[in-house]
Parts: C-alpha cells; structure tokens; sequence
C-alpha cells in the first residue's frame, strides 16, 4: 500500500505591499513584536512593534516575523501573507522549541471575532504557545493553505465564551477545502491540552477537492474534543498519516469524542495511516460513544439524507500502536452508508482493557444493517493483542448481512500472519455475525480451544471460524 508523496506542485507569486515597499532596508523582511515594546516601534529587534496588527500591515509575502521572549501574553490576531513565518524567540534568541519557553498569544477580540492566526498559504508557526481561545488558533479557510509546517506549539485551553460548533466546541487548528488541492500540510511536535470545549486538529474537506497531511509527535490531553478529526464529504479525497502521537483523556464533558476518526460522507474518499500511537483515558472521561479510533461512514438513520455515504471508500491502517483503559469500544469500525468500499488492517498493536457499549468487542466491527447496502469490507488483523475488555476480544457485527465480508486473523485470503493474543476477556475473544467463514489460524488463546459467540450471544459453530492451527506456545 503506497501513501501519497509530499510533491511541489505550484507557486504563487504575490505583490509586495506598499507598506514593505517603505520598510526600513536594515529590516530586510525580518520584524519582531513584544507586548512590552513602546507603542512607536519600527519593528526592528532594537525597537519591536507592539501589536501582531502592526506587523501585518509592515510586513510582506515572504517575511519572518519574530514574537520576543516576555512575561506578559501577546493579544491580537494576524493574517499572514504566502510565505510568511510567525516564530515565537526563547530569552537566548533561539526558536523556543520547550514548552516553558514558548511565547504566550491571545487574542480577546469580542465575538464574532476570533481566530489568532489565518493562514494564507505556505506558512510556517513555531515557537507560540496560544491559550484561552474563543476562536481557532489558526485557520485555514477559503485559501490554499498548502505548505504550512506548524510544528513546536501549545494550545491550552477555550475562554468561557467562544465560537462554537455544533457541539458546543471550538478546535484549536482548522482547515476546510472546497475546491483544488492541499499538500504538504504538517503539525508536529506540539502540544494540546487542558480544555473542557476545546478541541485539537479539525479537517473538513468537500466538493472535488484533495488534501494531504502529515501529522507526527504530537501530545494531546484532557481535552473535550477530538485529537484528529478528519471529514469529507461530495467527492472530495483525503490522505493522512498521524505517527508517533500520544493522547489521553478525551472526551471531557461527557462526549463522543473519539481520539482519531475518519468520517466520510457523500462518495467520499479517505487513505490514513496510524503508527505508534499511544492511547490511554486514564480519567475515564468521555460517553459510551467516545472510542479510541473509529471509521465512521455517514448514513441511516441520521437525518441528513442528502451527504449520506454512497459509495465512499476508506483505508485505515492501524500499526505499532497501543489502547488503553478506552470507556467504550477502544477500535470502531462502523459502516452506516451504501456501497461502501472499505479496508481495514491492524498489526502489531495492544488493545489493553476497555468497556465496549456499542459493538461490544476491543476491535468492532459494525456492518450496515441495511441487507441492500453492497459494498465491501475487509479487516486483516495480526501480531495483535486483545486484552482485558469487560466483553468480547473481537466482535462481529452485522444487522443486515448486506456487506461482502472478509476476515482474517490469520491463515486466510488477505494474507494474516496470526500470532494475535485475545485472552482475558470478560465475554470470550470472538462474537461473530452469522454467514461467512473467519479465518483465525495460528493465534494465542490462553492455551485453549477458544469459545466463540453468535450474535446473541449463545455458543457459535466452530464451522464458521477455522482456528487451525492453534497455537500451543505464548507467541511473546
């Protein structure tokens, strides 16, 4: 499976603004801003303009402009321009890539207002520490964003009166695309957390248009909303890839806010990959709806027929990873559209403890209960452990029978390895929707012939689950 390459595909050439045309020559496109500064600054490191605003009007496409080192918080908001960089400076000069170090920015604005920084297109945000936010930290909205690198930054916390979306939220970085693509979008090394309406990363893309993003090592915590959430919608594609990436404790306010969820609508498409993510909700927070990952595929019975899925398409690869201690399901795939064309692959990740209330397994897998729904799916799991849920290991779920369906632990046509280990779980390792053959050869059941369910939850025919082999050994 190949993900998309980051590929240079235009340029934009803009204008310089009278206002840079005038700057001082010494300048040379750098400017710093300081809350402390005098109010008749130039914007040079001697004599820092006060205010982002100001910035803004001096500065042009291409510029750097450097926020300095200071006990008090910048406040205000700032439009960049293509190719501008906005660095917070740690007190020795350098990009204040520690936490402790990274300059604090606001902005108070009364509502409706409310963004901090709108991007505008090939920008770079590093060093900035933004807090209390009543709009987004950075937006990207009706402009080609490609090309930002927002990476070294922290974004704590929601003011009690902020712009809210319809749950009552605002996340700290947002981009929608309605037309073209976006590439070479990245967020790394950085830090959310501490807020009870706020929420991290948002995608919303729709219409025709594309976009690619890298999102790696960062931390998200005690937050009310989604770590990642990634929507499309009409005929819009999506590739992301999340590496290296820890959260914990989502859903503050008792939400559905599951950590990292592809959610498709229309004939939408989505290729994503998680690797090395660690998930844990050690406060417990979060409603019966609030997953560790899900892939959720947008139809019946929810009211808006008109951006129900018909015949989207998801990949979602899950690897090296590790659940834990998840409310409800820890992993989530559920299928609600028609003819949907869906891929799913989990490999050498630990699923440890959970209380599934929807499907009912550490991995669920929820077929539409629509028996014309067409459409496939596949799930390959391997390497894999399901440990410790208070009901199934592995659960099966399909209300209609209208999905082509191919499962393989092990042994079977998707080419599964095995040496999964589901053991120590409450209700038994597998519930399984009747029809169809299980591959789960060559797994660790505790040294046993596994039991395995039907969907009421009686004792199944072995028949439909081939085992062989089983393996007599602890595979770790």
């Amino acid at each position: 499976m190949q993900f998309g390459r980051w590929l240079l595909v235009g340029s934009v050439v803009v204008a310089a603004s009278d206002a840079a045309e005038a700057q001082p020559a010494e300048l040379d496109g750098v400017f710093y801003v300081s809350p402390v500064a005098e109010p008749d600054g130039d914007g040079s490191r001697e004599a820092p303009f006060r205010t982002l605003a100001a910035a803004q009007a001096a500065s042009a496409a291409g510029d750097t402009i450097h926020l300095l080192a200071s006990d008090q918080i910048v406040d205000g908001a700032i439009t960049l321009k293509p190719g501008q960089k906005l660095l917070g400076l740690a007190s020795d000069g350098a990009l204040a890539t520690d936490p402790d170090d990274r300059v604090r920015l606001t902005s108070t604005a009364e509502l409706p207002e409310g963004t901090v920084v709108a991007l505008g297109g090939d920008n770079e945000i590093a060093g900035v520490h933004f807090e209390e936010m009543i709009g987004h930290a950075i937006a990207g909205h009706g402009v080609d964003y490609s090309g930002t690198f927002i990476h070294h930054a922290t974004f704590e916390g929601n003011a009690d009166e902020h712009i809210e979306d319809e749950r009552g939220q605002v996340y700290a970085v947002s981009f929608k695309a309605t037309l073209g693509v976006r590439y070479d979008v990245r967020i790394e090394d950085s830090l959310f957390r501490d807020g009870e309406d706020l929420g991290a990363i948002r995608v919303f893309q729709s219409g025709d248009s594309q976009g690619r993003y890298r999102f790696a090592r960062n931390e998200f915590y005690s937050l009310g909303g989604r770590p990642y959430f990634v929507r499309t919608r009409e005929t819009s594609r999506v590739e992301t890839v999340i590496l290296d990436s820890v959260a914990d404790s989502i859903g503050r306010g008792n939400r559905n806010s599951d950590s990292i969820i592809p959610y498709l609508m229309g004939r939408s498409e989505q290729v994503m990959l998680v690797r090395n993510y660690r998930f844990d909700n050690t406060q417990q927070v979060g409603n019966r709806s609030s997953t560790g990952i899900e892939g959720y595929i947008f139809g019946s019975p929810r009211p808006d027929e008109a951006n129900w899925c018909d015949g989207c398409r998801l990949t979602l690869v899950i690897e090296d990873s590790v659940l834990r201690n998840a409310v409800t399901d820890p992993i989530q795939f559920s299928n609600s559209g028609l003819n949907s064309v869906l891929r799913y692959v989990i490999r050498d990740t630990e699923i440890l403890g959970g209380t599934p209330r929807q499907g009912g397994g550490g991995i669920s897998l929820n077929l539409q209960g629509d028996p014309d729904s067409a459409g496939s799916t596949t799930l390959l799991v391997e390497g894999t452990d399901v440990i410790g849920t208070d009901r199934f290991g592995v659960s099966i779920n399909n209300g209609g029978g209208g999905d082509a369906l191919t499962v393989d632990l092990g042994g079977g046509p998707l080419g599964s390895r095995g040496g999964n280990r589901l053991l120590a779980n409450e209700r038994g390792p597998l519930r399984l929707a009747p029809g169809g053959t299980i591959h789960a050869g060559g797994n660790w059941w505790g040294g046993d012939e596994p039991a395995v369910l039907g969907p009421d939850d009686q004792p199944s025919s072995h028949a439909e689950v081939l085992l062989d082999p089983i393996l007599r050994d602890d595979p770790r």
